[in-house]
């Protein structure tokens, strides 16, 4: 369980939890309904997702694949307390209260510009708070294989795509 992380995670994540933030969360419209997350929880996924996955030449966005929407099509499927932490570490990275004590920013995650974005989340992948660095590890890496899951990514990065079955013995048909 990622929260079984020491006093330290214990307190920041008790920061996080209660609410307080300095601003509110910018919002982001989902493109389908949510399944798993609230509109809260999905804008600051879409936030992460935008930064460990930017766009650049032959690479679109994250929000263009839809990454944020994929990856709450995908928590339908697990463990409630597995979405419950993903969504506490979620709000804890947004919480300004906790950015001000932990990193000195007092703006929640999805009001700061891109570059202070990114330095936020290198703050987590150096933590020595092991619940942030795990947190990290664990937000960068399903952002990342939801957006290289996308179709529209196997050109740019070589892949010809997943074979195809559909003639072999005992396969679909």
């Amino acid at each position: 369980m990622v929260i079984r992380y020491g006093l330290g995670g214990a307190v920041a994540l008790a920061a996080g939890g209660v609410g307080l933030s300095l601003q509110r969360t910018r919002p982001r419209a989902p493109s389908r309904p949510l399944r798993a997350l609230d509109e809260r929880t999905f804008s600051i996924l879409a936030a992460v997702a935008d930064r460990v996955t930017p766009p650049r030449e032959g690479f679109p966005a994250a929000s263009e694949l839809q990454v944020a929407e994929k990856i709450d099509e995908l928590l339908t499927g697990v463990h409630p307390a597995v979405l419950e932490e993903i969504t506490q570490v979620l709000h804890l990275l947004e919480n300004g209260l906790a950015g001000l004590v932990l990193d000195g920013r007092p703006k929640p995650f999805t009001a700061l510009s891109p570059q202070a974005q990114d330095e936020a989340l290198q703050s987590w992948k150096r933590s020595r708070l092991g619940l942030r660095r795990t947190a990290y590890k664990a937000l960068r890496g399903l952002c990342a294989a939801a957006y290289y899951a996308s179709p529209e990514i196997y050109p740019a990065v070589g892949y010809p795509g997943p074979p195809d079955f559909g003639n072999v013995a005992g396969g679909p048909r």
